[in-house]
C-alpha cells in the first residue's frame, strides 16, 4: 500500500521547484527544471507537468496517492487560484487552479510564492508557533507577507502585503512601480546596486570593484557578503543604508500588525543577515512607544529554497480532510537500548551521527564530535535549528571552538550538552525546531 503524499511546487523566473512531501512536511523528493525563458503559459505549464511526473516517478508513488498540490507563483493570484499577473513570467490570465483540478483530481491551492515562502516558514520554519508574524523578503527587489491571528493576509484582488512597495522615505528615489521613496527602492538588491555604482562613478574606492567587476553591472548577494567581510567602507555604508530603511519598514508595521516576530529571508538576507538584522533590531527597539511592550522578535528565514515549495503544501493542508494528515512524526523516533544503545526508527546506530533540523539522519564525515568547529556547526545547523543538542555518552564529552560558539549565539541557536537519556528526552518532547548530535 502506497503512502499519502503532497506536492508542492515553486514557480520561478529562472527554475521550477517541486517536492514529494508527506504530510508532516518530510521531503522525500525534490525535482528541479529551468523555467523556460520568454516562453508562452503552454510551455510553463509543459514544464510544471513534467516535474510532477518526473517526482511521481522518482518517488515510485501512484497519482491517486496524491493528496493534494499547492504552487507559489511570483506575482498576484486571486482568491479563485486564477492568476491575475506575472512580471517575469507568462502565466497572466491563466486560471491555474482549475486547470490543475482538472488534470490531476486533487484538491489544489495557488498562491503568491512571499505568502506562500512566509506560510512554509510558519509551518516548519522560523515562524512555526506564531500566529502573527510578517515576513519580509529583500532580493533583488524586496517581497512581503502578513499573517494575522493565523490567517494569510491575501486582500481584495490577491494583492495584499506588498510591502516592498510602501513608502519610506516620500523623498527617495524613484521605485520600478512609479512610485516615490518605497522600501524596494531603498533595500532592494537592485537598489543597493544602484548606490554602489554611483558612488563607484564618484570616484569611491571599493573592493566590490574586484569581487563583482569593473563595469558592475550585476553585484550578486554573495559579493556583497564578501566585501562586507572585508570590512569594505562602501559597501558597508551601503548595507547599513538599506538595513536602516529596512528597520523603519519594520517600526510602522509593527505599529500596525502588532507581530510576534518579523522573518527576514531572500538572497541579500541569507549571505548579509548578520549585518542587516542587529541593525533592524536595533532601530526597532528605539521606538518610544513599544519601549512600554515587547519588541518583536526578528528572526532569519529558516528553509531556504524550500518555503515557497513546503508552503504551497502548508497552504492546501488546510483544504484536506483531517483524516488523510496523518502521518509520522516529522522528526524520527529515537530510542535508548537497555545497554545505552541508540536506535533511530528502529535502526540500531554503529557509532556517531546527527539529525538535522530537517528530520534527515546524517553520518559525521569529517566532523569529529568531541571538538566541534565553525564549519561543523554549518554543516549540523544547516536547516536552521532553533535548539542544538549535544547527546553524549558516559565518558564522552564534546567542547565548542571560540568560533563555534558565536556562530551558535549569532544565530540565536540554543546549544544544550546532556548525557544520552536527558537528551533523547528532550530532542523526543521537545516543540522547537531542532538538530541533534550523538558523541558516542
Amino acid at each position: 500500500m502506497f503512502k499519502k503524499y503532497f506536492i508542492g511546487i515553486d514557480i520561478g523566473g529562472t527554475k521550477i521547484y517541486g517536492g514529494l512531501v508527506s504530510p508532516s512536511g518530510k521531503i522525500a523528493r525534490t525535482v528541479k527544471v529551468s523555467t523556460p525563458s520568454n516562453a508562452r503559459a503552454g510551455a510553463i505549464l509543459a514544464a510544471l507537468y513534467q516535474v510532477i511526473k518526473d517526482l511521481l516517478k522518482e518517488g515510485n508513488v501512484p497519482l491517486k496517492s496524491i493528496i493534494g498540490l499547492g504552487v507559489a507563483v511570483p506575482g498576484v493570484v486571486d482568491g479563485n487560484g486564477r492568476v491575475v499577473v506575472t512580471p517575469n513570467i507568462s502565466l497572466s490570465g491563466v486560471d491555474l487552479k482549475n486547470i490543475l483540478i482538472k488534470r490531476y483530481k486533487t484538491v489544489v491551492a495557488v498562491g503568491n510564492d512571499v505568502n506562500f515562502g512566509l506560510m512554509g516558514e510558519r509551518w516548519l520554519g522560523a515562524a512555526h508557533k506564531a500566529n502573527n508574524v510578517v515576513g519580509i523578503f529583500p532580493g533583488t527587489g524586496v517581497g512581503g507577507g502578513v499573517i494575522a491571528g493565523g490567517r494569510m493576509i491575501d486582500g481584495a484582488q490577491g494583492a495584499a502585503a506588498e510591502l516592498g512597495h510602501m513608502i519610506v522615505d516620500p523623498n527617495g528615489p524613484r521605485c520600478t512601480c512609479g512610485n516615490t521613496g518605497c522600501l524596494e527602492a531603498l533595500a532592494g538588491r537592485w537598489a543597493i546596486e544602484r548606490d554602489i555604482r554611483a558612488a563607484v562613478k564618484k570616484g569611491e574606492k571599493s573592493l566590490i570593484v574586484d569581487i563583482a567587476g569593473k563595469e558592475l553591472r550585476q553585484i550578486k548577494s554573495g559579493a556583497l557578503k564578501r566585501a562586507l567581510q572585508a570590512k569594505d567602507p562602501l559597501v558597508t555604508r551601503v548595507i547599513r543604508k538599506s538595513a536602516e530603511a529596512l528597520g523603519s519598514a519594520c517600526v510602522s508595521l509593527n505599529h500596525i500588525f502588532n507581530p510576534e516576530a518579523f522573518i527576514f529571508g531572500g538572497g541579500v538576507v541569507e549571505s548579509c543577515g548578520e549585518h542587516i538584522l542587529p541593525v533592524i533590531e536595533k532601530v526597532l527597539k528605539q521606538d518610544p512607544f513599544f519601549a512600554r511592550l515587547n519588541s518583536p522578535r526578528v528572526l532569519q528565514a529558516k528553509l531556504g529554497d524550500d518555503a515557497g515549495m513546503l508552503g504551497g503544501v502548508a497552504a492546501v493542508r488546510q483544504e484536506c480532510d483531517p483524516k488523510d494528515l496523518k502521518d509520522s512524526s516529522y522528526y524520527p523516533k529515537i530510542a535508548l537500548t537497555a545497554s545505552q544503545k541508540v536506535r533511530v526508527k528502529g535502526k540500531l546506530m554503529p557509532g556517531a551521527f546527527f539529525i538535522r533540523a530537517d528530520g534527515k539522519v546524517k553520518e559525521p564525515g569529517d566532523i569529529t564530535p568531541s571538538y566541534l568547529t565553525e564549519s561543523d556547526l554549518e554543516v549540523i545547523c544547516r536547516k536552521g535549528p532553533e535548539i542544538f543538542i549535544i547527546a553524549c555518552a558516559a565518558g564522552k564529552k564534546t567542547s565548542l571552538a571560540v568560533k563555534a560558539a558565536k556562530f551558535l549565539k549569532k544565530k540565536k541557536i540554543i546549544p544544550r550538552a546532556l548525557p544520552l537519556g536527558e537528551a533523547v528526552k528532550l530532542y523526543s518532547s521537545s516543540d522547537d525546531r531542532r538538530a541533534i548530535l550523538f558523541n558516542l
